[in-house]
């Protein structure tokens, strides 16, 4: 899955007043991840708990990163698990936001 986009957080955003936008704004740039330190944080076994998956994390430290296997292919995918952490807590912010 591809970055979110801009293009695509004006169309989260469309229904929101500007007030909205702006505190919308302030919490996801608070909140979202870096790709590139995803990966670093893969280098060093701490990604899956870095984006909120600690059971796996956990799993995945205890294991050695399943004997390097584990390691390897999430060397390769922190960027597009950290592009999808990064869209799910756009969608909770805005769901939030349209509740109140």
């Amino acid at each position: 899955m591809a970055q979110l986009g801009a293009a695509e957080l004006v169309l989260l955003m469309k229904d929101l007043d500007d007030n909205k936008k702006m505190i919308f704004q302030s919490q996801y740039s608070s909140e979202k991840k870096d790709r590139g330190l995803a990966t670093i944080m893969a280098l060093l076994d701490w990604d899956r708990i870095w984006l909120g998956d600690v059971g796996l994390g956990i799993v995945k430290l205890i294991t050695f990163g399943g004997c390097g296997i584990w390691w390897f292919i999430d060397l390769f995918t922190a960027g597009s698990r950290c592009d999808e952490y990064n869209r799910r807590k756009a969608e909770e912010i805005i769901s939030a936001l349209k509740l109140s």
